[in-house]
């Protein structure tokens, strides 16, 4: 039976250990990680943490905000606006206080107006696990805004990685955000998935794109963000970073076409802090020459790293608006198995094979396709069309391969004359007669079955010089 007995630790001080008494033998009980007492087995934990806001709260009970220039971030009944106001360089951004980790999956609820001069970004930025504040070191972002695409139905996304500046993909399509629809973020040890979706439906993601390069540091810890930048597009010209007049920070940004005096915001320049911190935001810009910047008031620090840095021409646009009706992400626990069957393949296989459940069915209604698939025989549909005089019909060519099958049957029914006859191919490109033309008299069923002997069959009929009424073809694979 269990027991407690009072040991002491190693400063002398007494404690009391849980024990199971064995004739009078006391065993140590120890605590399994993972072990349900009540349930008296081990638990798989699946995911992680979760949240989700459906802006009926305070926001900052869950967010960190940070607004300038006059953009604001509110939410009412259910629904969270941030505004952009009509100042250049104005902007919005919402953290999430809580750290995730990949994989997860990210979703936000969200309506949006666009402008050419405004970037809609919702992301996952990673954060230094110390101060919990954006390292600018990796990301995983979809741009909705104007600056973007003025298009209501694209969208730019992009991935982020050692603080490179983000690998961005051209203009792609989305489900309208014209409407309240669904964007998701979902980042992998080995890739990066971006999806969309309507609202409410019963069809699943309706455009789903994935990223192998630059993708986040799976070992990184992420917050959520929510932004809105009153700035031109993205200029990724910057290709140095030195200290400058006075020790202010000197970007190279070839051709950068800006004047003295204008308003850049400059990210992900990695290396380089500003008086110590990271090198974000906001800076008015002295021009040195056609491609030479100083960012007035900066303190120069670090060493630029090759590849790093954007940045964007503060721009007022007309007063535009981000909406989301929630956000939710699941940090789960991914469940792995090495398939060690897959090494060396030339081809996609490295997933766990499933098979029918015994007495499972499905049904298709579209010819050539299997009406009946157990996990015995299979059967398909042909053709239930009534055809011309003269008319041919090829079934579907059918395949025999990775199945145990021991005979490819071919069944016709017409209310005219005809004839059928089964062929056969080893690569469903040259196909040879397996059987003569068999006539098929009128209301008359005539079968033909033949053994598998090759990987591809397939039935031909062709009807006789009456225009048919009726007419059934029907094929079937019997298993082994």
């Amino acid at each position: 039976m269990t027991d407690n007995i009072q040991v002491r630790d190693a400063t002398g001080a007494s404690k009391t250990m849980r024990t199971v008494d064995n004739a009078g033998v006391h065993t140590p009980v120890h605590q399994i990680l993972g072990y349900d007492a009540q349930d008296d087995m081990m638990k798989v934990k699946s995911v992680q943490k979760k949240l989700r806001d459906s802006f009926t709260q305070p926001i900052t009970e869950l967010w960190d905000i940070t607004t300038s220039g006059g953009s604001t971030i509110t939410n009412s009944a259910g629904t969270l606006t941030i505004a952009s106001g009509t100042t250049a360089g104005g902007y919005a951004e919402m953290l999430s206080k809580e750290t995730f980790t990949i994989p997860f999956r990210a979703m936000f609820g969200i309506l949006n107006t666009r402008n050419a001069s405004n970037h809609h970004i919702i992301e996952a930025v990673s954060v230094d696990p110390v101060t919990l504040l954006p390292d600018g070191k990796h990301s995983i972002e979809a741009d909705i805004g104007g600056a973007a695409s003025v298009t209501a139905t694209q969208m730019v996304y992009g991935v982020q990685n050692g603080g490179m500046r983000s690998l961005r993909s051209a203009v792609s399509t989305i489900v309208t955000t014209a409407a309240f629809g669904i964007l998701e973020l979902e980042p992998f040890s080995d890739e990066a998935y971006f999806h969309s979706r309507a609202m409410d439906t019963t069809t699943g993601r309706s455009n789903s794109y994935v990223r192998h390069q630059q993708i986040p540091d799976p070992n990184a810890l992420y917050k959520l963000r929510i932004r809105s930048l009153n700035h031109a597009a993205w200029n990724d010209t910057i290709t140095a970073a030195v200290s400058g007049t006075g020790g202010v920070i000197r970007l190279t940004a070839t051709a950068h076409g800006r004047t003295t005096g204008n308003m850049i915001w400059v990210e992900q320049l990695n290396g380089i802090t500003n008086n110590g911190l990271e090198t974000r935001g906001n800076f008015t810009v002295t021009v040195v020459d056609a491609n030479t910047l100083e960012l007035q008031g900066t303190v120069f620090g670090g060493t630029y790293v090759a590849g790093s840095g954007r940045w964007a021409l503060a721009a007022a646009p007309t007063a535009v608006s981000l909406q989301a009706q929630f956000m939710n992400c699941q940090d789960y626990a991914e469940l792995t198995a090495e398939i060690t069957a897959g090494r060396g393949q030339i081809v996609e296989g490295q997933a766990i094979g499933a098979r029918t459940v015994a007495g499972s069915v499905t049904t298709a209604t579209i010819a050539g396709t299997p009406l009946v698939a157990s996990q015995d025989n299979v059967f398909y549909n042909e053709s239930v069309i009534a055809q011309a005089a003269a008319a041919t019909v090829t079934g579907t060519a059918q395949d025999a391969a990775v199945h145990r099958y021991s005979a490819f049957n071919a069944m016709a029914f017409a209310d005219q004359a005809g004839t059928m006859r089964i062929e056969v191919s080893n690569d469903n490109v040259t196909w040879r007669r397996i059987t003569a033309d068999v006539a098929v008299a009128a209301n008359t069923p005539v079968i033909l079955s033949v053994p598998v002997m090759t990987r591809y069959h397939r039935v031909v009929y062709v009807n006789g010089a009456t225009l048919q009424t009726a007419f059934m073809l029907n094929t079937s694979f019997t298993a082994a």
